[in-house]
């Protein structure tokens, strides 16, 4: 669900830059273009500034370089043990269930268990059908469907931004998300 809240904000962030550099002159649509680079450049300087992954470490055995990430990312070393311990103990009970299985094992699982086989059929009818809905394509070229209507180019664009950006989508939707969860769980049964 994050990752459609993070997807949905970024969509508004895109339509304020659109708004924001609407009346430039005629290099606007560069700059709407490359307003996309003012996160990436951040983010690309900041990855090599974040340290490794402490639950990688521990898979491999190296508790110490582990214990010292998590002294990176925890405010006191109290934290950081306790997290070292709870990711330790989580990859034991891992190492239990999975045993000696191997991921292609793991991955043929989800077609030959009935059980998995439903819910991974389940899961990829709904990924599917996200995404062959058509709605992203309808919120990329709202303002110029907006503007073939017969609205200006501020019309259009302030459409677009209203359409997509204040109304409630069916993501954030409550009623909905409890429906597709019912419908998600009745169906892998």
């Amino acid at each position: 669900m994050s990752w459609q809240l993070c997807t949905a904000f970024g969509i508004f962030i895109g339509f304020c830059a659109n708004l924001a550099v609407m009346n430039v002159s005629t290099i606007s649509w560069r700059l709407q273009l490359g307003s996309a680079f003012i996160p990436a450049v951040p983010l690309v300087f900041g990855v090599f500034f974040c340290p490794e992954s402490p639950r990688w470490y521990m898979k491999k055995g190296r508790y110490r370089e582990a214990y010292a990430s998590l002294l990176r990312l925890r405010n006191n070393p109290i934290q950081a043990a306790r997290d070292l311990y709870y990711i330790h103990s989580q990859l034991e009970l891992e190492a239990e269930i999975i045993g000696h299985n191997t991921y292609m094992a793991r991955f043929i699982e989800l077609f030959t268990i009935p059980r998995l086989r439903r819910a991974t059929l389940a899961a990829f009818t709904v990924m599917m059908a996200q995404q062959m809905c058509g709605i992203n394509v309808i919120a990329f070229y709202s303002s110029t469907i907006f503007a073939e209507a017969g609205a200006n180019r501020f019309r259009a664009l302030w459409a677009s931004f209203v359409s997509f950006t204040w109304f409630p989508r069916r993501e954030c939707s409550w009623l909905g998300t409890m429906v597709r969860k019912a419908t998600l769980l009745i169906r892998s049964i």
